[in-house]
């Protein structure tokens, strides 16, 4: 009767290890080819396609921003903001990373800051051949993003005028869960992920979470859009199997001009990690939005002031 059992149980172990990798988990849609008005898509040197959103300045350029989204987001989060920097005369670049909103979602590819970093920088430095522009740039990232500034500054720090972090995961490295990735954990989850994880009821929630205020449907859609297209899933996976951060003890000795925005009411990135980073390297200029959460740039009316008065 036990050896029965026993191998019942094997049966239903060797079931549950296999059947994950036969469940499919991609979505059909694919990425459009105009997402919005002023979509550009950049192939990189090694043929990824970065999308991008740029916004150019109005009358005399003042200079360039580049604004960099964080972990599940893309150019959709900075919606609030690309038109007024534009309007006060700077040319923005709103960009995709790989992985996320629009751009290539590869399942082989080492999603590390190094590789965000190169990408990127290729992207800048084709759009000033074309343009003709020899000036410097500005850095915004939020969240995850702000590593991927940092990791810029590693590889060309003498064309950044300054960094801008909104609420920056710099303080952390690499994923200490990678492993269990490439296992049938991995498998699982994305099967989780396609069925159970990406939805409208939980974008909502997390959105509350993330906000710490009510979440506009408009907000909702927005964001999810880009996730429920082809290749996110795998790419998701990979992320979370090869993601590597850079921290801001790394760039500590570079001098570089750094300001900080962040929400008090953060319960992703808490408002105690502006400390670390203050203890860590110089900081130019801080500021702290009582009533925001993770993501001051989408719901409070005067960021853009803020931020417009710490590049100038």
């Amino acid at each position: 009767m036990i050896k029965k059992i026993l191998k019942g149980l094997l049966i239903i172990v060797i079931f549950l290890l296999i059947i994950p990798y036969f469940i499919p988990t991609d979505y059909s849609t694919k990425a459009p080819e105009k997402p919005y008005e002023n979509s550009v898509f950049f192939t990189t040197e090694s043929g990824l396609r970065l999308h991008a959103q740029v916004t150019y300045a109005q009358g005399e350029e003042k200079g360039k921003i580049l604004l960099i989204h964080g972990l599940m987001a893309s150019t959709f989060s900075y919606r609030n903001n690309m038109s007024f920097l534009s309007e006060q005369g700077y040319t923005v670049i709103a960009v995709d990373l790989p992985g996320f909103g629009y751009s290539d979602k590869p399942s082989h590819l080492k999603y590390t800051q190094e590789n965000f970093a190169k990408f990127l920088w290729e992207m800048l430095d084709d759009f000033d051949i074309q343009h003709s522009s020899q000036s410097n740039w500005h850095l915004v990232g939020h969240s995850m993003g702000a590593s991927t500034t940092l990791a810029m500054a590693l590889q060309n720090q003498s064309k950044i005028i300054d960094i801008t972090m909104i609420a920056g995961a710099v303080n952390q490295g690499s994923n200490s869960t990678a492993f269990l990735m490439g296992t049938p954990v991995g498998a699982w989850l994305k099967v989780a992920l396609r069925y159970f994880m990406l939805n409208e009821k939980n974008f909502k929630n997390l959105l509350k979470d993330v906000y710490q205020k009510e979440v506009p449907q408009e907000a909702v859609d927005g964001y999810l859009k880009p996730v429920l297209t082809k290749g996110t899933i795998d790419g998701l996976l990979q992320f979370l199997k090869t993601s590597k951060n850079v921290t801001i003890e790394e760039v500590k000795n570079l001098n570089l001009k750094i300001n900080l925005i962040w929400g008090k009411k953060d319960t992703w990135v808490p408002v105690e990690n502006m400390q670390i980073i203050e203890d860590t390297v110089e900081v130019s200029e801080t500021y702290v939005f009582d009533e925001a959460g993770h993501t001051p740039h989408e719901t409070e009316t005067d960021f853009n002031e803020i931020l417009l008065g710490m590049i100038e």
